[in-house]
């Protein structure tokens, strides 16, 4: 059997060399040095070398060598698991660069249109992702060497896998969820975030109740001033002094137990804003850390049918009741439709409020990276900075992934609202501010059912905070909606291959 694949690798050899033997005597033409240099072309590997910068210690003062091909590369890929740089010289522990369920494909030419909040802005392919690929037009190789003209002292100090332009869709994770267990888990580089809408939405929260939520404020009825501050214990469920809501008492009722509950209710608040173009870079990175500023909340809205609070005069009012129950609002009134209908007489409004809205928003809740431009994946022994990267990227020793131009994300929509525990005691302070200064005033009619123990219903107005007051509101690992959906780069049902 050898000797037949001798014979044949002979035959072979005599057919290409007479082929091109005859393809040179027929074909080829001899030039002069002029017709030579006269003739342009294009090679399919370029070399190319950048000088140091001269600045001793700098992040530049390196030789880059750099080994490109003049071509278009299409690549359709899925990693099952991506780790780099783990242990090693950023120390034990995590990696560098830790992500499962990773693909590469084309990008996306749609989205989903459903009325189906999970599925709604989901990536679409027309032709299914799997058949689809990421170009990376002329990438190269680079090599970063210190002292490169010392022939005793020069080293290699990095390298860098990178493309001139590259279009693509990266996604990492194989579902939506709300506590995955794989995708991004940690990552080491540079990216810059796009503007990015946010169209997010607090937790209905009951207000007032608490030690850190009192209010204090003056009432005026039959011409005596009061001081007069919410009574936590007698609405505290437990404590020696609780008073339950009687069947009398037009208390807000719980929509989960039925139970009625003292406090008032603060409405879901759609909360709206944009993402600036943001810059995250840093090592070992596991959480987008960002905040934004001077968030506008919309106005919040109350009627009596939001509540009561329990309240506790300083002296009572002619001798009598010192522990009125507050309504803030007219009897009949209720959030919806004081907010339907702006009535500064019976309603309450708690207006101008704004929040710096810290996001931090693990990885792995982030699922799709739609890439547009250059890119790099590097390693390298010191802090340095690649030839052509942003002047805000600077390579940190270890393994380091950074993306050119801003990563659209589309939109973040949380799936599940942001709890205001953390807001209300802040809006209590704010009220009290505007309270100090402002008396609520109780009519003739409404001192003296005060003074026997009817309950007040009274909208305290528009209580406009002042142009400085900021809550703090804190956006945490939310579920995000389809936008963040992966899409599985496999043929079938299968969800990774």
């Amino acid at each position: 059997m050898m000797g037949n694949h001798v014979v044949k690798l002979l035959a072979f050899s005599v057919i290409v060399a007479m082929t091109t033997s005859s393809f040179a005597s027929s074909n080829l033409i001899s030039l002069s040095d002029d017709e030579m240099a006269a003739e342009t072309g294009q090679a399919l590997l370029s070399l190319g070398y950048t000088a140091p910068s001269g600045t001793t210690g700098g992040l530049t003062d390196y030789g880059y060598y750099k080994l490109g091909m003049e071509a278009k590369v299409e690549m359709n890929l899925n990693i099952k698991n991506l780790q780099l740089g783990c242990g090693g010289r950023n120390g034990p522990g995590v990696c560098d660069i830790d992500m499962s369920n990773v693909s590469l494909s084309g990008p996306a030419d749609g989205k989903v249109n459903s009325a189906n909040i999970a599925e709604n802005g989901t990536p679409a392919w027309s032709t299914g992702r799997p058949s689809t690929s990421a170009v990376m037009t002329n990438p190269f190789i680079e090599f970063a060497i210190k002292n490169p003209t010392s022939a005793s002292t020069r080293e290699v100090m990095g390298f860098r896998l990178s493309a001139e332009d590259v279009l693509g869709y990266l996604s990492a994770g194989t579902a939506n969820v709300a506590n995955p267990t794989d995708g991004i888990k940690t990552f080491s580089g540079f990216i810059k975030v796009a503007q990015t809408p946010v169209n997010a939405f607090t937790n209905p929260a009951m207000f007032g109740t608490t030690k850190d939520q009192m209010i204090y404020a003056k009432i005026t009825a039959l011409g005596i001033d009061r001081s007069v501050t919410t009574n936590p214990n007698a609405m505290t469920p437990g404590s020696g002094s609780y008073e339950t809501p009687g069947n009398d008492i037009a208390a807000y009722v719980d929509p989960v137990t039925g139970q009625k509950v003292w406090g008032i209710n603060v409405a879901k608040q759609n909360v709206n804003f944009n993402f600036p173009e943001t810059i995250v870079t840093g090592n070992r990175m596991s959480q987008l850390n960002l905040v934004v500023k001077d968030v506008p909340i919309p106005t919040i809205a109350i009627g009596a049918a939001d509540g009561a609070l329990r309240m506790r005069l300083d002296q009572s009012i002619l001798g009598l009741a010192n522990d009125p129950l507050f309504f803030m609002g007219a009897e009949g009134t209720s959030s919806a439709s004081c907010a339907a209908n702006y009535n500064t007489s019976n309603c309450s409004y708690i207006t101008n409020l704004k929040a710096n809205v810290t996001v931090k928003q693990n990885f792995n809740l982030i699922h799709n990276l739609p890439i547009s431009s250059g890119g790099y994946l590097s390693l390298q022994k010191e802090a340095m900075k690649w030839p052509g990267s942003d002047s805000a990227d600077i390579a940190q020793p270890g393994w380091w992934l950074s993306f050119k131009d801003p990563l659209d994300f589309g939109a973040l929509n949380p799936t599940s609202g942001i709890p205001m525990q953390d807001v209300l005691p802040q809006i209590a302070t704010y009220v009290t501010d505007y309270l100090s200064q402002n008396n609520i005033d109780l009519g003739f009619g409404e001192a003296l059912g005060a003074a026997v123990g009817a309950p007040i219903y009274k909208g305290i107005g528009n209580i406009q905070l002042a142009n400085d007051a900021r809550a703090v509101m804190v956006l945490e690992n939310l579920l995000l909606d389809g936008n963040q959906k992966p899409v599985p780069n496999c043929y079938g049902s299968l969800t990774f291959c």
